[in-house]
């Protein structure tokens, strides 16, 4: 009876440790599991603005809301702080398809084995639903490219350090010797339970963007005038010209990365351009207006996740072999899940 109580005891003061260690903060450092939400990480990560238009939410903005563990113990790591007092210049990306777009927006999240992140945060929505998202009309086969304006805010980055030498939970430790990394079944249990990938670094913040919808012979122009003058597409003298109706299909709406509605109704009532009979809410009137980049910064939050780099579980495994085995099971996972999204 009394060991029987004993080993109880220490069921529980093992189940209760892990209990601790697990979180749903932005932990550096901690792991988490891919596969738990792959398809539609930007539910649980505040990436992109996919708030409609009346859905009106009370709760607060976080950047990262992922079920995450504790797996190392006394790494370290690295923090900053962005400019508070300022916004970073306007960024112009141009893009020959919708999904070099995506690529774009994403270009700051690394998830190792996978060769496009986004489809880890938008892989499960519909075309219609991605579109919106950036402020564009949802066209099947769309005869068109288009130019991303956004202007980025950096609130906190971290990043870890070297992991050498750094020691493991000891619950991790126990499943790692148990662990047969030959068996795909075990591995992938293993995965559920401890994760798949750790936090490398991560930058939270928020940015503001907005898509334009180009013609072809528009967004030729364009890239053709920029590579002559081999300058910024955002240091164009005559930038405005180039955001005229005559090369554009649409201008997209005003969207932020953290989902604030506030904020984008005022850039669409403040941030407006004016062309013949026509006005419309642009971003290009930043760069025209320091004051208005004064003011758009007091309104922009830091409840966006603006940057995420995720590595795979080796430094784990002691035994090299071991670690190479399972970390082909997560990237040979990842590459059919990118596939089939």
């Amino acid at each position: 009876m009394f060991l029987f109580k004993f080993i109880v005891l220490i069921w529980f003061l093992c189940n209760s440790t892990k209990s601790e260690d697990l979180g749903y903060n932005l932990n550096i450092g901690n792991a988490i599991d891919v596969f738990a939400n792959y398809g539609d990480l930007s539910q649980v990560t505040q990436v992109i603005s996919a708030e409609y238009e009346g859905e009106e939410s009370t709760e607060e903005i976080v950047p990262f809301s992922e079920k995450n563990i504790r797996v190392f113990t006394n790494f370290t790591s690295q923090e900053s702080n962005g400019e508070v007092n300022s916004i970073t210049n306007m960024d112009m990306v141009l893009c020959e398809t919708f999904d070099s777009l995506l690529n774009e927006y994403f270009k700051n999240f690394k998830i190792e084995g996978t060769d496009k992140p986004w489809k880890a945060f938008m892989g499960d929505w519909i075309p219609d639903e991605i579109m919106r998202t950036f402020g564009i009309d949802y066209e099947s086969k769309p005869d068109c490219c288009f130019v991303m304006v956004k202007l980025t805010k950096t609130h906190k980055s971290e990043q870890l350090g070297n992991l050498r030498g750094v020691a493991l939970k000891d619950y991790v430790v126990r499943a790692i010797e148990n662990l047969n990394v030959s068996d795909t079944a075990e591995v992938r249990r293993f995965m559920r339970s401890y994760g798949t990938h750790y936090i490398d670094s991560y930058k939270t913040g928020n940015f503001i963007y907005q898509v334009f919808k180009y013609k072809r012979r528009g967004f030729d122009l364009l890239k053709s005038v920029i590579n002559l003058t081999n300058r910024r597409p955002d240091a164009l003298q005559n930038l405005r010209f180039y955001f005229s109706s005559y090369f554009l299909k649409q201008v997209g709406d005003i969207k932020i990365a953290s989902g604030n509605k506030t904020t984008e109704t005022w850039a669409r009532n403040n941030l407006r351009d004016i062309q013949y009979l026509y006005s419309r809410p642009s971003l290009l009137r930043l760069h025209y207006s320091s004051t208005l980049v004064n003011q758009l910064h007091k309104q922009m939050d830091n409840g966006a996740l603006i940057g995420l780099n995720l590595k795979t579980l080796r430094p784990l495994f002691k035994d090299k072999s071991k670690a190479d085995k399972f970390a082909e099971v997560v990237e040979n996972d990842l590459q059919l899940w990118e596939i089939n999204a």
